[in-house]
């Protein structure tokens, strides 16, 4: 059973860090949290991840965090790929970690029931996500049951993404997280 308190506290520092999450930013927050990065790892993952790194302006967005939970229970974290590569950190060490992570996928079930929260959340006016935007992925997901997603074209323009979602427990040795 995960925490709604802690589904919202998630869902509040994110929005906090990127006030133009849309429903679909959301969306892909909680599906990370849940199934992790193994819908991208395929024959090319390591190629993709070396070429994004290659492309990225180190000193672009300074104040980016290295890690950030995207997990209720903080088991699963985002690791921004410039403030990584700004240290000097390896990326053969953070493909290993995403290879580990791909090998333990969440459950519908536990994607659904945050999504629930979500919702619940949504629908109190806890959290704002426009609401028609909510119900055409939830719709989506009543049809199709949960897949992977992008990010909206706002959070993509405004913040740039450059990550990978990885078990905290693969990057022991690795990322110095206290």
């Amino acid at each position: 059973m995960v925490d709604r308190g802690r589904i919202e506290e998630l869902l509040r520092e994110h929005f906090e860090r990127r006030p133009l999450m849309r429903a679909t930013d959301f969306y892909k927050l909680l599906y990370q949290g849940v199934f992790g990065v193994g819908h991208i790892m395929g024959d090319a993952a390591w190629d993709w991840l070396r070429r994004e790194a290659e492309g990225l302006e180190l000193e672009d967005l300074p104040e980016e965090l290295l890690l950030e939970e995207v997990s209720a229970d903080g088991s699963m974290v985002r690791v921004n790929l410039r403030p990584y590569l700004r240290r000097g950190l390896p990326l053969e060490g953070l493909f290993e970690a995403m290879k580990e992570t791909a090998l333990r996928g969440g459950s519908n079930e536990q994607f659904l029931e945050v999504w629930k929260m979500l919702k619940g959340l949504a629908a109190s006016g806890d959290i704002q996500i426009d609401s028609g935007e909510l119900e055409t992925l939830d719709e989506e997901l009543r049809t199709g049951g949960p897949s992977p997603h992008h990010h909206s074209e706002a959070y993509s323009e405004e913040y740039h993404p450059a990550y990978r979602i990885v078990r905290k427990e693969f990057l022991k040795g690795l990322v110095d997280y206290g």
